[in-house]
């Protein structure tokens, strides 16, 4: 199984809290989707014989494209590698970009699977996060899919976010339920450098809530999600049963995929690709036939194992100790199981014959608790 990622890099507005790659300048969006689409024939072999299961577009903000746009794209990608038959397609949709049109074209062109960044439904919190929808956005947009039939969409949620009280958070969570969405993404606010908020932060200008305070509110995501029946197979994902995200459950497994775009990732099993985060140079590049347009990393024994523990440690299944240990020395099985009866004694992983994964309370420290089990 494999899967190709498409980063769309333009947004109407840049929001305070992203530090993803993406220009809020659309002067260049056909040259780029032109290169786009000249980098998939580039890249035609780099997932082998590999049949591509799962396509995304993401970004920035893939729901500015028009339908040709993404027809283009599509076009490339099935001309140049083998497409499952039921394929999981997914597009990323800004709420006030929705249309009725836009809905029908989606479905025209196969897409089958929708996320939508909603972050709040508190006009307060989005106008303070930057974003370009409101609460009423929302809401149009959810009714156009559930107009269409449609079931398969996801719900982008951030929690941590500045003066939210644990009650506006529960009320968040109750109103995304209302909705019925098949999946909900959650993540825990992340001051990023160069970002708008990092900037708010070092002046005094924001202030972040306490860690007691975001792991009420992790610890109230959990139960609320999981009492409607939604699987917390990830850290930050829940699904109702059978909605989990095939391709970001294609990452964690260690599985390939192919990302095109300016600053897009790529991993073959062998080695790791990323391209540059310069829309110019990449257009320059990918036009110039050359290969300056990505840089590689080619990855150590080493370097896959503490990948395995880092994206195994992510998901309800965990880590393989079979396959795990089948690639350590004596030496190193014997002081990772170590850290592992450690860290089982504070209750902070959960252990059967072949894997470990997090508790509820080791959830809450999985960067610390991964960063301790890699091999360094």
């Amino acid at each position: 199984m494999a899967g190709i990622y498409i980063h769309i890099p333009f947004c109407k507005k840049a929001c305070y809290y992203c530090d993803f790659h993406f220009s809020t300048s659309f002067k260049i969006k056909n040259e780029l989707i032109s290169s786009i689409n000249k980098e998939i024939y580039f890249r035609r072999d780099y997932l082998g014989i590999d049949e591509v299961k799962t396509i995304y577009f993401g970004g920035g903000t893939p729901s500015i494209l028009n339908k040709k746009e993404i027809e283009s794209i599509l076009n490339s990608i099935y001309k140049n590698f083998r497409i499952s038959n039921n394929a999981e397609i997914t597009v990323e949709i800004n709420p006030n970009d929705l249309t009725k049109e836009k809905i029908n074209n989606y479905v025209d062109l196969g897409i089958n699977r929708f996320s939508i960044g909603v972050q709040s439904f508190c006009d307060d919190q989005l106008k303070k996060m930057n974003r370009s929808h409101s609460y009423n956005d929302i809401i149009k947009c959810i009714s156009l899919i559930k107009k269409k039939g449609l079931i398969n969409f996801s719900l982008d949620l951030i929690y941590g976010l500045p003066n939210m009280s644990i009650s506006l958070w529960q009320e968040t969570l109750e109103q995304a339920i209302n909705l019925s969405p098949s999946h909900l993404s959650c993540y825990c606010l992340t001051i990023e450098k160069e970002t708008v908020f990092h900037k708010m932060l070092i002046d005094g200008s924001l202030k972040i809530d306490s860690d007691d305070i975001i792991k009420s509110q992790f610890l109230l995501m959990r139960k609320i999600l999981i009492s409607e029946n939604f699987s917390h197979y990830e850290i930050s994902s829940f699904a109702k049963p059978n909605f989990k995200s095939n391709h970001n459950s294609s990452y964690w497994r260690g599985e390939k995929y192919l990302g095109v775009g300016p600053s897009a990732h790529s991993y073959n099993g062998q080695n790791r690709h990323w391209n540059i985060k310069n829309n110019i140079k990449y257009i320059k590049a990918i036009d110039d036939g050359s290969l300056s347009f990505y840089e590689e990393e080619i990855l150590t024994n080493e370097n896959k194992i503490n990948e395995q523990i880092l994206m195994g440690l992510r998901t309800s299944e965990g880590v393989s100790k079979t396959k795990l240990f089948s690639m350590l020395t004596k030496k190193d099985q014997v002081k990772i199981q170590s850290k592992i009866n450690d860290f089982e004694s504070l209750n902070l992983l959960f252990s059967t014959e072949d894997r470990f994964s997090l508790t509820e309370e080791g959830m809450i420290l999985c960067d610390k608790i991964t960063s301790d089990l890699f091999l360094v």
